[in-house]
C-alpha cells in the first residue's frame, strides 16, 4: 500500500505522479501514422506545425431528433511547414462529408481511421482555410425530444465535427445555431444577432475566447431563460424545472452561489473572471455533477433544484459543485493541461478551490470536517488496493483519456495539494499559483511547469 500522507520535508512528492511523459517533436521528414483516436505522436506533431486556429461553425437543428443535423465548418489556420498530409479528426463515416474545399479548391474526401486526410499538395505554408459541409454526429450532442446539449470531454468534439481535437491546440469558435422557433440557446460566446424566420430562429454568437475543443459547447431547447446581474456582469441561467416551489427556493440561490464563488476566486487569484460571459444550464439526467464550459456551464438539474426537504449536506453539495465548476474557469479553462495525462491538475485545483470557498462560507471547523469526510475515505478506498494508480499517468492516445478519471484524481490529489500548501505556507503557495496563472493564461501548462514556479516560493526542495 502506498502512503497517502506526505512528511514535513515533502520527500517523494514526485513519486505520486508516475513517470513523466516527455515527447520530442517529430522530425519534419517523418510521416505520422494514421491510426484511430488522437495519438500523442500526432498531437505533438500538430502542435509544432499548426497555429492561429479559427473555427466558424453553423448547425441547422431540426425540431425532430430523428432528422439529421446539417452543418458547416470553416477552419482557418497557419501551417509552419508542409512535409506530410494533414490529419483532421472526424469520427464518422465518409458519407457524413458532403463537400470538402481546401484553399478554394474542392477536393476528394479521403477519410481513414477517424481522420480526414488533406493532401499536402493542397496546402501551403502560412494561412490555410478548409471549408466542409457535413452531417453532424449525434451521440455527443445528446439529442432529446425538445432539447440537446454538446458534451465533448475528453475527445468527443471529433465525433460531431471535423477538428483538431487536442487540448493544446486552442482556438476561437464563432458559432451560428438555427433552431426551432420556441427554443432557447446558450453557448460560449455572447449572442450578437438574432434573426426570426417563419418557423426558425437563427442565433449568431460572438467569437469565443481561446478554448480547446473539449470546452467548446452549446445547448438548445425548450428552456426557461432567466438573467440576473452578478456584479457588473449579466449572468444567464437556462433550466427545464417546472416545480414552482423548487424554482422559488433555488433560482436566486444558484445565482448567489455563482457570485460568491466568482468573488472569492477573483480575489484569491488576483485575476478578474477570465471569459466574456457567465452562463449556466440545468440539464435533466446530466451525466456528471457539472461540466465547466465557459459561458455555458452544464449542471445536473437535480443538484441545483432543491425542495423544502433538502438536507444540509445537499445544500453544501450544491454550493460545492458550483464552486468547483466556477474554479475551473481559472484552473482548466484559462490555463489548460497540454495533454490529458495532466487532467488531474484541473480537477485537483477545482476541488481544492471549491473547498476554500466552503471554508470561507462555513468556517474552518466545518471545512476541516468536510475535507476529511469527502476526500480521505474515497482516496484510501482505492489507494490501499492493488489496483491503485499514480495521480499522473501515461496516456498514449486521447481516446483512452476517460480511464484516467476516478477517486485518485478527485480525492487523493486534493490531499496532496493541501500538503503542498502546508509545506510552502499559504502566502507563498498563493503567490506561486498567481504567477502560474498569469504566465500561462489562455495557454497550456504541465505539472513540471507548475512545480518549477512553485519551487521559487518554497524553502523546501519540491523535487526531492
Amino acid at each position: 500500500m502506498r502512503l497517502l500522507f506526505l512528511n514535513a520535508s515533502f520527500i517523494g512528492i514526485i513519486l505520486l505522479f508516475g513517470w513523466n511523459v516527455t515527447c520530442l517533436a517529430q522530425k519534419n521528414s517523418e510521416a505520422i501514422p494514421v491510426t484511430s483516436g488522437v495519438s500523442l505522436e500526432l498531437a505533438t506533431y500538430r502542435k509544432s506545425a499548426i497555429t492561429n486556429i479559427q473555427y466558424t461553425l453553423q448547425f441547422n437543428i431540426p425540431k425532430e431528433k430523428t432528422e439529421a443535423i446539417n452543418a458547416g465548418v470553416s477552419i482557418s489556420f497557419k501551417l509552419n511547414s508542409i512535409t506530410q498530409d494533414l490529419q483532421l479528426d472526424f469520427k464518422q463515416n465518409s458519407d457524413h462529408i458532403k463537400i470538402l474545399v481546401v484553399n478554394d479548391r474542392e477536393v476528394k474526401v479521403n477519410l481513414k481511421e477517424e481522420h480526414l486526410l488533406i493532401n499536402k499538395q493542397n496546402l501551403k505554408s502560412g494561412s490555410n482555410e478548409i471549408n466542409i459541409d457535413f452531417i453532424a454526429g449525434d451521440a455527443s450532442l445528446n439529442r432529446n425530444n425538445d432539447y440537446l446539449y454538446a458534451l465533448f470531454v475528453p475527445d468527443r468534439a471529433r465525433t460531431v465535427f471535423p477538428c483538431f481535437d487536442q487540448p493544446d491546440l486552442k482556438a476561437k469558435f464563432e458559432l451560428t445555431l438555427e433552431v426551432p422557433k420556441d427554443w432557447n440557446v446558450l453557448a460560449n460566446g455572447d449572442k450578437k444577432e438574432v434573426i426570426q424566420t417563419q418557423d426558425k430562429v437563427i442565433y449568431h454568437f460572438a467569437n469565443s475566447d481561446l478554448l480547446p475543443t473539449y470546452l467548446f459547447s452549446f445547448t438548445a431547447g425548450k428552456y426557461t431563460d432567466v438573467k440576473q446581474m452578478i456584479g457588473n456582469r449579466q449572468a444567464e441561467f437556462l433550466y427545464r424545472e417546472t416545480d414552482s416551489s423548487k424554482i422559488k427556493r433555488s433560482v436566486d440561490t444558484v445565482f448567489i452561489a455563482h457570485k460568491n464563488a466568482i468573488d472569492f476566486l477573483e480575489n484569491w487569484t488576483n485575476i478578474k473572471f477570465p471569459f466574456q460571459k457567465v452562463g449556466f444550464v440545468a440539464i435533466p439526467d446530466f451525466q456528471f455533477g457539472g461540466m465547466e464550459h465557459p459561458g455555458e456551464v452544464q449542471y445536473k438539474a437535480s443538484g441545483l433544484f432543491l425542495d423544502e426537504g433538502a438536507t444540509k449536506d445537499q445544500f453544501i453539495a450544491r454550493s460545492n459543485v458550483i464552486s468547483h465548476e466556477t474554479a475551473h474557469m481559472w484552473f482548466g479553462d484559462l490555463v489548460t493541461m497540454k495533454w490529458f495525462n495532466d487532467v488531474w491538475m484541473k480537477e485537483v485545483f477545482a476541488n481544492f478551490m471549491a473547498d476554500k470557498v466552503t471554508e470561507k462560507m462555513m468556517g474552518s471547523e466545518t471545512f476541516n470536517l468536510k475535507f476529511l469526510l469527502d476526500h480521505y475515505p474515497a482516496a484510501y478506498g482505492v489507494d490501499r488496493t492493488q489496483g491503485a494508480n499514480p495521480i499522473r499517468q501515461q496516456l498514449d492516445n486521447l481516446q483512452d483519456a476517460g480511464s484516467l478519471y476516478g477517486n485518485i484524481i478527485y480525492h487523493k490529489a486534493p490531499i496532496m495539494m493541501r500538503q503542498l500548501e502546508l509545506l510552502m505556507g499559504k502566502d507563498n503557495f498563493q503567490k506561486g499559483i498567481r504567477e502560474y496563472l498569469k504566465k500561462y493564461a489562455y495557454s497550456n501548462a504541465t505539472w513540471n511547469e507548475l512545480i518549477a514556479i512553485l519551487s521559487k516560493y518554497s524553502q523546501s526542495d519540491l523535487y526531492a
